[in-house]
């Protein structure tokens, strides 16, 4: 079982090897935005020692970092429309996960949890954006229950906004304990 709580200044070296793991694990298979995330590991650990930012991580039993999410409280403007952004939802971005725990589903259980806890907290959606991977496109459509909302363009790419109701996910309590 993992824990997900909310992420705090002790986690910044953590999130800062996490996202750099999983840069590197992206380098080594040729997966494109791997120097992306590369340059972003110290943002995503200043992030998570930030109090004022939504960051949430995953933890292992042993208190390991192996996944973090932020949950925002607004839909951005861009690749919404007006009557979208207005509507109860959380936006979850910077999903990142620890290759080292690849098929153990961190990533996907930080999304059903978002979906969970929209619905727990009376927002009516949970969304997110992709970009032009249709990898991660299908992944998360076909495993984590996404569908794509709106196609748009971002900075001369293909950006897929994707969407998910808020509802209750009980059977989450089996993987994934909140703490705060």
């Amino acid at each position: 079982m993992f824990v997900i709580r909310e992420a705090t200044a002790a986690d910044r070296e953590a999130v800062e090897e996490l996202t750099r793991a999983r840069a590197l694990w992206m380098a080594d298979r040729g997966v494109r935005g791997a120097r992306g995330w590369e340059r972003f590991a110290e943002e995503s650990g200043r992030q998570a020692a930030d109090p004022d930012m939504p960051v949430w991580v995953v933890v292992t039993d042993t208190g390991r970092v192996i996944g973090r999410t932020t949950l925002g409280e607004q839909t951005p403007v861009w690749g919404w429309t007006e009557d979208e952004q207005a509507q109860p939802a959380y936006f979850l971005n910077t999903t990142v996960t620890h290759p080292e725990f690849a098929g153990r589903r961190a990533g996907s259980l930080l999304a059903w949890w978002a979906v969970d806890r929209a619905a727990a907290t009376g927002r009516e959606w949970v969304r997110r954006a992709v970009g032009p991977d249709p990898g991660l496109l299908r992944y998360y459509c076909d495993i984590q229950g996404w569908r794509i909302i709106h196609r748009t363009e971002r900075y001369g790419e293909d950006a897929y906004m994707l969407g998910r109701a808020a509802e209750p996910l009980p059977d989450l309590a089996r993987h994934l304990l909140t703490t705060t």
